[in-house]
């Protein structure tokens, strides 16, 4: 039987899949690994606790909205007269 992996055009994959799998070695590591079901069970943290993003990425993402949210903050008071 032949992966049933798809690529973006709608063409099936070449190869032959793994006994008793749907996909080839390739994609059985890239997607039958990935199990949504478990990620939804588990809640917004995919792998047993493990963050999907990086400490740094979260505080430059904080640091962005102060910035964001001081800078509203005083449009919005210099429009009030304040």
């Amino acid at each position: 039987m032949r992966c049933v992996h798809l690529n973006r055009v709608g063409e099936q994959c070449r190869d032959q899949a793994l006994d008793g799998r749907q996909f080839c070695a390739f994609h059985s590591r890239i997607l039958e690994d990935d199990d949504p079901e478990m990620r939804r069970e588990s809640g917004s943290t995919g792998r047993g606790g493990v963050s999907r993003f990086p400490l740094i990425y979260r505080l430059a993402a904080l640091a962005l909205l102060l910035i964001f949210l001081l800078d509203a903050f005083g449009s919005i008071r210099s429009w009030l007269g304040f």
